[in-house]
């Protein structure tokens, strides 16, 4: 299965905005697992989950990169879009290896593909199939959602922002 790097997946223009969104007065919310075993923790901001729909009122600002993300994959549903931020913890940390979406029943769904979009450069980043992909931003990563993965913790930065979008 491939895993897909994008570039500059957005125009500078637009990702330039979205970055200066995360400023002090951005809500994020503490997610004390990142996994179904383990004790690490990350904030999270969830923009849109298939079952609610809008759950943020900064979904609109985001909305648009489902266009420029169909450039180079086909995006019909959406089914999750949300932020993740890990903080400098002074030492990598790897979070637990997980799929995103699953059915009613618990089975991976695998015709959902899985993008996520680096919001910042550092010694941070994301392991898909059991290959490392540090964290660079505006660069895109693409896999389907059957590839186990999980992000792995920076100690270059006080911050590591990453959208993390589940379309089919």
């Amino acid at each position: 299965m491939a895993i897909q790097i994008i570039d500059n997946l957005l125009p500078n223009l637009f990702f330039k905005k979205l970055s200066n969104i995360f400023n002090d007065k951005f809500n994020w919310f503490w997610t004390e697992h990142t996994g179904e075993d383990d004790n690490n923790f990350m904030f999270t901001h969830m923009l849109w989950d298939f079952e609610i729909g809008r759950s943020s009122p900064h979904f609109d600002t985001f909305e648009p990169i489902l266009y420029f993300l169909d450039k180079h994959i086909k995006v019909t549903k959406l089914r999750r879009m949300k932020l993740n931020l890990y903080t400098n913890q002074g030492k990598r940390i790897d979070h637990a290896e997980h799929y995103d979406i699953k059915d009613e029943k618990g089975i991976v769904m695998d015709t959902v593909d899985i993008t996520v979009l680096n919001f910042t450069t550092c010694n941070g980043g994301t392991i898909v199939d059991n290959k490392e992909y540090k964290s660079k931003q505006n660069q895109g990563l693409n896999f389907k959602n059957s590839l186990k993965h999980n992000g792995y913790v920076q100690t270059d930065t006080k911050r590591r922002i990453v959208l993390n979008i589940a379309t089919s």
